[in-house]
């Protein structure tokens, strides 16, 4: 056993447990099972953050489902809050340990508060912040359609991708909804920078007979679309789209398959579009130049969730078959950045032990414009649920390229919510 990580990885479980861990910016948080009146994995499969079905429905409720719990009403206003406010903390501690030139041990790494859930009858909220900042907002307004919902959701995020406002699988257009902790390594939508980054939009979606259909307009910018932050005359023509479907459930699986897209620009200046979200753009020397940011994307994924010999289990699979970034300045034309990738990932999670599992992943990515940028993973980890809302983990990552030494990356996370 290598000697040289025995006392990191033991000195990031004692940070957790002396000092609760560094705050997480998952969305999933015991404020919503509160307000259901059950415990976190009623909503989670396996392992927070990831969602089962019924976690996807209460997404798509915009929070707002409430369990008959006692409300205060608001009259004409149509208010209908929870007794208490629907709050929670989180922390999150990190160790990653690299052959290459990465050795990172944060505990902890931050703080976050996520208040949220029901405000009326079909909406909800969710918003969330760090010790940096506003990080993350989101109303969501739905309406009941024959045996599903219809809705619309505001939102804007630094770094949980475009997709956030109605994601609810497993695959990684959601910056937090992914099977292992390091996704930039095992997710073939983090790793081309397609589930993250800042975001802001206006999306509408329908969910119904195991079918769900969701697009947006957005722009490629923290709140940028609340109040025209940096925007031009032109203001915004970024659009996306997602579908998907639930399968029939088949020998007690349940499969469900579908297709992403973005495409469109957004114009501004990084320094206002960007701002707090921490990204280079604004360390630029052309930060406060009037810039297009040119995106386009589109995919295919599959998740399946069942059981083998009793064991739960669950499989998700991505390909993001083109992404690509182009960054221009407007005055004179110059190209600041220019990006374009592809990646596939297969990702799955069994758990031998009520509270035990093993992950095992495979990762390949391409650069389009640069072959000697095209790499491969292969990544092994383990994960303990001490308790709904405290989990461990430790993750072993091998990364294959032609050019560069083969890199090894662990990574070590502990996790509470509360």
């Amino acid at each position: 056993m290598n000697h040289n990580l025995i006392k990191p990885v033991l000195a990031s479980l004692a940070a957790v447990s002396c000092a609760f861990l560094a705050v997480s910016e998952a969305q999933a948080t015991p404020a919503f099972a509160r307000q259901m009146s059950m415990n976190c994995m009623s909503c989670h499969t396996q392992t927070v953050p990831l969602l089962n079905s019924y976690g996807r429905q209460f997404k798509l409720s915009g929070f707002s489902m409430a369990n008959g719990k006692e409300e205060i009403k608001g009259g004409d206003l149509g208010l209908s809050l929870p007794m208490a406010i629907n709050a929670g903390v989180g922390f999150k501690s990190n160790y990653l340990k690299s052959n290459g030139a990465r050795d990172d041990f944060s505990s902890p790494a931050g703080a976050s508060i996520m208040v949220g859930g029901k405000i009326a009858e079909d909406a909800g909220v969710n918003t969330m912040w760090n010790s940096d900042g506003l990080i993350h907002m989101q109303g969501t307004f739905t309406q009941p359609v024959g045996e599903g919902r219809a809705g619309f959701s505001i939102y804007g995020t630094q770094g949980h991708g475009p997709f956030i406002a109605t994601e609810s699988y497993n695959s990684g257009l959601h910056k937090e909804i992914s099977m292992f902790d390091n996704p930039d390594r095992t997710n073939a939508a983090q790793a081309t920078g397609l589930g993250k980054g800042p975001a802001s939009g206006l999306a509408f979606f329908y969910g119904g007979h195991g079918l769900t259909i969701s697009g947006a307009v957005w722009a490629k910018g923290f709140n940028s679309t609340f109040n025209n932050k940096g925007l031009d005359a032109d203001g915004i023509d970024s659009t996306l789209y997602r579908v998907s479907y639930d399968l029939p459930e088949l020998a007690a699986w349940n499969i469900s398959v579908g297709a992403f897209g973005l495409s469109g620009s957004t114009t501004g200046t990084p320094s206002k579009l960007y701002e707090n979200t921490g990204v280079p753009f604004l360390t630029a020397p052309w930060a406060n130049s009037l810039t297009t940011f040119d995106t386009k994307a589109r995919g295919i994924d599959m998740q399946v969730i069942g059981a083998i010999a009793g064991m739960s289990s669950q499989v998700v699979v991505t390909q993001v078959a083109d992404w690509k970034l182009r960054v221009n300045d407007v005055a004179t034309g110059a190209l600041r950045s220019n990006q374009e990738s592809k990646a596939s990932s297969i990702e799955a999670q069994i758990m031998p032990l009520a509270k035990l599992g093993i992950r095992a992943g495979r990762m390949v990515f391409g650069d389009m414009l640069n072959s000697n940028n095209d790499y491969g993973t292969v990544s092994l980890g383990v994960v303990y649920n001490y308790a709904d809302n405290v989990r461990f983990s430790l993750e072993r990552t091998e990364i294959d390229n032609s050019v560069v030494a083969d890199v090894k990356e662990t990574m070590v996370q502990a996790l509470i919510l509360f």
